[in-house]
């Protein structure tokens, strides 16, 4: 065979091989075949896919109208599945998703607004009830377009056991990110070569602490990098990381295990304080369930702000091309606990995840969670927390995260400064606004 075929051939192969990974498996069989089917693609693998599946089970088990067919989509090309579904016109009749794709899949107008489904009660009684944090993120441009299934929230955990050392304990606590350093200071061990072997605190993106120095990344409308507070923000994390030396800290992090089971970073021990979400409370309770550890909300610095943090969402969203709008609502309804309290409970708490409301936080069964995981409280504290934060929503959002990702990563490496990177970023967003601009993809 020719050189030309063999590539040829190989073409072929590439490309038959996208179309099986990229093209969604057919639904699984109805249980109830007189019933209208709500298609649900989701993320949740592993432990979480059963959980899934369970909660479809419950809501299947209580009406008589729809039946929920979960299908778990892995992260990986999940969003790219959709996009050839929807333009396909195949879509799923709910979907989930953790990626930034709220703005840009509603600006084409891929994904339903909520009041087109919702009663004119419903949306009151949400927008009466729901934190605001959760109602942030499942807003854009004034309209629900998203149900937030939970949000991460992100804390302080602290080995106890590592404090005891230096004669500090949980009552004794950082009340301020100044004070957190210097304790962090008193915590780190290296061996006899000056190399990393414990840190005491090591935050990696100073996005996640923007806000706790009064930052942000601005708005929808008008999204903004370079601030005194951002920097502020950036300086504080990049110069901790220049204190313990770049390539000490890289050297370090690329030393680590898998985090994952038992060598996930709390349970292993080489950190003494470190940023984390909700879920690791779960995860921690079941890999090392007499590891001693405390929970606190990241403290703030001086002139900053309390109990504030990014935070990250999981959509909920209805396909423009959904066949059973309704019944996916009826789901969305369901797994948040919108009609029932006790039965969102249980969902959120079997997912490890945050009310979207304190009704739902007050249920029986997630109050019996909260005694069973008496640290998880510092999160549901948390997201009733004005000073929570989301990035911006726009057409460009996942250009725009994964710019200030790449900003985070160069000031992590001492290759840029964070007054230059903050200055970066807002050029390059400018620029890059201005080029959708031109193509007519944004106004």
């Amino acid at each position: 065979m020719t050189g030309r075929w063999l590539k040829k051939a190989f073409l072929i192969g590439v490309t038959l091989a996208a179309v099986v990974v990229l093209a969604p498996a057919p639904p699984p069989t109805q249980h109830f075949p007189d019933r209208q089917r709500v298609v649900f693609w989701h993320m949740w693998g592993n432990e979480y896919q059963p959980i899934v599946e369970r909660i479809a089970k419950r809501f299947n088990e209580s009406q008589a109208k729809y039946e929920v067919v979960p299908m778990y989509v892995p992260a990986d090309g999940s969003m790219t599945k959709f996009l050839l579904s929807a333009s396909g016109g195949k879509a799923p009749d709910l979907v989930s998703q953790w990626n930034p794709v709220l703005g840009t899949w509603t600006d084409r107008g891929l994904i339903t607004p909520l009041e087109e489904v919702m009663t004119p009660e419903e949306e009151a009684r949400y927008r009466r009830e729901a934190y605001p944090i959760m109602q942030s993120h499942a807003t854009y441009k004034g309209k629900l377009m998203a149900m937030i299934a939970g949000v991460d929230v992100t804390a302080v955990f602290y080995r106890l056991d590592h404090l005891r050392e230096v004669g500090v304990d949980k009552e004794h606590l950082p009340k301020t990110l100044e004070e957190l350093m210097a304790l962090a200071q008193r915590l780190d061990r290296k061996d006899a070569r000056g190399r990393l072997r414990r840190v005491g605190f090591l935050p990696s993106s100073w996005k996640t602490l923007v806000p706790c120095f009064g930052g942000s990344f601005g708005t929808s409308e008008r999204m903004k990098f370079d601030t005194p507070e951002n920097r502020r923000a950036a300086e504080f994390v990049v110069g901790n990381q220049k204190r313990l030396g770049f390539e000490n800290v890289s050297r370090f992090v690329a030393s680590q295990a898998a985090d994952t089971g038992m060598t996930q970073p709390l349970i292993a021990g080489n950190f003494s304080m470190l940023l984390d979400g909700q879920w690791r409370v779960g995860q921690t309770a079941k890999f090392a369930p007499d590891l001693d550890y405390a929970v606190g909300p990241v403290p703030p610095p001086k002139g900053g702000k309390p109990s504030a943090s990014m935070t990250d969402p999981n959509y909920l969203m209805i396909p423009r091309a959904s066949s059973c709008p309704k019944g996916a609502w009826a789901f969305m309804k369901y797994w948040i606990g919108m009609d029932d309290a006790e039965s969102g409970g249980r969902n959120v708490a079997d997912m490890d995840w945050l009310p979207y409301c304190d009704r739902v936080a007050g249920a029986n069964v997630y109050q019996a969670y909260l005694r069973k995981y008496p640290r998880f409280r510092t999160f549901v504290d948390l997201v009733a927390s004005p000073n929570l934060q989301k990035f911006p929503v726009t057409s460009l959002q996942s250009f725009v995260t994964t710019e200030v990702d790449k900003a985070v990563e160069a000031t992590g490496r001492g290759t840029i400064s964070p007054e230059k990177a903050l200055a970066g970023l807002e050029a390059t967003v400018a620029d890059e606004k201005a080029r959708q601009r031109r193509l007519g993809n944004v106004r």
